[in-house]
């Protein structure tokens, strides 16, 4: 089915996304037969030509580039590049100035920053890029075994995106096309948490996916209540995927959890494989960094920077992503020599849990730097099955009368 879909369904039904597929995916297969040399450097042309691109075209980088005496030929992908950090202020406050002059805006797609920034911002992307970055997603969903057209039900909570929610051509698309099914948003309590299991025994999703706390307190409210379905993968993004959680959602669902790493800025762009030793970042996509900030109990912590190679638009380059990681000591067992992530111990979040422990997902807590004083997870604080409630006047007639 996965081919049908890629090959001919997508591009029909949806070309604004998924135009050209077929030869997207093939260019990313390729990339992955080919021995490690050759992949790096592929990444570094990639590298080079998309900072040729921006010295060009985009006055901002020119500045800071002229200023660093620095030239995009002299950027190699085992050196950190000479130049300062693209921050989330700087896309407030350069706007335009970041912004590609070779794109007319027909070319141009808006978007904005995902809700974990407290203060969201927009930014622009050439159509090309968000093709390729569907694409590439793609592939990543391969690793966890993940085809287009599989039956999947996706569990986001009170963030999900409104403009899809409440558009009916994005209903039609998600649920009868790429056969996902997105429950309404909105507070995570018993009542949202029935409906879904109701739903989840139903459809039966091959796969699960959603943002690790509320994939959390789904599976804990179906311990609680009996599993007669379980998925063939389940894939955690959006949020920080904790041990507790992932301890949690393998022993209810008997399969380790996917771990994905992506943002609406720079889009997907790790994913753990089949031996789940880590995040890998995929390079065909992107360019990282791995930035020494300090230590936590799992050793040293890293300030995550990304340089997006996708986006020609408005190009990310040495992006502070705000997230902080940790490195593993070896390399996956599954042979891949991309750059390996043990996990994201940076702006954790858990969401808040009300008194009547209710779920509301996306509220921040920042301790990057040890990770143990993290809050407790909200599968914790999930409350019992509804009780008859107590007659006090009956109990008080009772032992009048006896």
């Amino acid at each position: 089915m996965g081919i049908l879909y890629t090959h001919l369904i997508l591009p029909l039904v949806e070309p604004e996304r998924h135009a050209g597929l077929p030869g997207r995916l093939r260019q990313i297969k390729k990339f992955d037969r080919l021995p490690e040399r050759q992949q790096r450097k592929i990444q570094q042309d990639r590298l080079r030509k998309l900072l040729e691109h921006a010295y060009t075209t985009v006055p901002f980088y020119r500045r800071q580039f002229d200023a660093a005496g620095f030239h995009p030929r002299e950027a190699r992908v085992d050196h950190p590049l000479p130049l300062p950090v693209l921050t989330r202020s700087d896309l407030r406050t350069a706007a335009t100035w970041l912004v590609s002059s070779a794109f007319p805006a027909e070319k141009l797609r808006v978007a904005l920053s995902g809700a974990t920034d407290r203060m969201p911002v927009r930014f622009h992307r050439d159509i090309e890029g968000v093709r390729d970055k569907v694409a590439l997603k793609m592939k990543l969903d391969e690793w966890a075994g993940f085809q287009a057209g599989d039956s999947a039900m996706m569990l986001w909570g009170a963030t999900s995106d409104p403009a899809r929610e409440f558009n009916w051509r994005w209903r039609v698309y998600e649920g009868v096309f790429m056969r996902q099914t997105p429950p309404p948003p909105g507070v995570v309590g018993i009542d949202v948490l029935e409906k879904w299991r109701w739903r989840y025994e139903k459809q039966r999703p091959r796969i699960l996916c959603g943002r690790a706390t509320v994939l959390a307190v789904f599976a804990a409210y179906l311990r609680e209540r009996g599993v007669t379905h379980r998925p063939q993968a389940v894939i955690s993004t959006a949020e920080v995927l904790s041990v507790p959680h992932r301890r949690l959602l393998s022993s209810v669902f008997k399969t380790a959890p996917f771990n994905y790493y992506g943002r609406r800025d720079v889009g997907m762009i790790a994913a753990e494989c089949s031996e789940h030793e880590g995040l890998h970042f995929h390079p065909w996509g992107s360019f990282v960094e791995f930035d020494p900030i300090g230590q936590s109990p799992d050793g040293p912590v890293y300030r995550l920077l990304v340089t997006d190679l996708l986006n020609y638009g408005q190009p990310f380059i040495r992006f502070d992503t705000g997230d902080c990681v940790t490195l593993t000591e070896q390399s996956c067992s599954c042979g891949r020599w991309f750059p390996l992530a043990g996990k994201i111990v940076g702006r954790i979040e858990d969401g808040a849990v009300f008194a009547n422990g209710n779920l509301v997902p996306d509220i921040t807590f920042i301790d990057p730097l040890n990770p143990s004083k993290a809050p407790l997870h909200p599968v914790l604080a999930l409350p019992e099955k509804r009780k008859r409630p107590v007659n006090r006047n009956r109990q008080n007639k009772r032992a009048m009368s006896a």
